[in-house]
């Protein structure tokens, strides 16, 4: 039996779980990784999608990978996901790690956590134009460091989310765990003033820094999975100190 901590992935807005798939074979933990809702689909399916659908759909996939140890690593939007269903998960929960993303005070949206202007013009533009990104948009944002193919697959498989993913306010409180924020410092859409402020948010009790556009599961495993185990490695050491006092 596999006695060593999870490890849950949950990726960010249009993506899907096969970003994760070259650091989870290099990871010799049990993993699940979350797919929100109709990957890989023209999104039409998601116009309607509530908040509570996607933290629905993420709560039930866990329950039912039945892992009562694990920490939680989730990518930009997907951090707003991860830490509303963390609540559900106290006594399962042993760390969160945010990469790279939005992470709103609690009450707060994804939208109205970005600074001025992007928080008056973003609802604007989701309203005119959905959530799918010109195609140059997410080859520059997103791909800025990719290979041409991993390019054309990122941009290929970009599924529309719901506006409301977006929007909606969400109240939670900080996991009572370790938290650690790893911040891009090659992200092109997540400056690294804002990424400060989002650790900031995060109370993160130990901050770390790739030099990565904003998938570095992809273009920097290696020190993405050196990071990744390194926090684990600290996690069991507290958790064995715990059990000696």
């Amino acid at each position: 039996m596999n006695n060593k901590i999870g490890i849950i992935f949950i990726n960010g807005a249009g993506l899907n779980s096969s970003i994760w798939n070259e650091l989870q074979q290099r990871i010799d933990n049990p993993v699940l990784s979350i797919d929100f809702p109709n990957r890989k689909s023209n999104g039409k399916q998601n116009l309607k999608l509530t908040f509570d659908d996607y933290i629905n759909k993420t709560t039930t996939e866990i329950r039912n990978w039945g892992n009562d140890n694990f920490i939680i690593v989730a990518h930009s939007i997907g951090a707003c996901i991860g830490l509303k269903v963390a609540e559900k998960f106290k006594n399962e929960l042993k760390g969160f790690v945010a990469i790279g993303s939005v992470v709103p005070k609690s009450g707060q949206s994804f939208v109205s956590s970005l600074p001025f202007p992007q928080k008056f013009l973003l609802p604007i533009l989701l309203s005119l134009f959905g959530t799918t990104p010109p195609k140059k948009t997410i080859e520059a944002e997103l791909c800025n460091d990719l290979t041409p193919e991993m390019t054309s697959k990122i941009v290929d498989e970009f599924t529309p989310e719901a506006k409301a993913l977006y929007t909606t306010k969400n109240s939670f409180e900080l996991p009572d765990t370790k938290r650690l924020y790893i911040k891009l410092t090659n992200d092109k859409s997540m400056p690294t003033d804002l990424q400060d402020k989002m650790a900031k948010n995060l109370n993160a009790s130990r901050i770390e820094t790739i030099n990565s556009g904003h998938l570095p599961m992809i273009s920097s495993v290696k020190e993405l999975e050196t990071i990744i185990s390194d926090f684990l490695s600290e996690i069991e050491k507290t958790s064995a100190q715990k059990i000696l006092l």
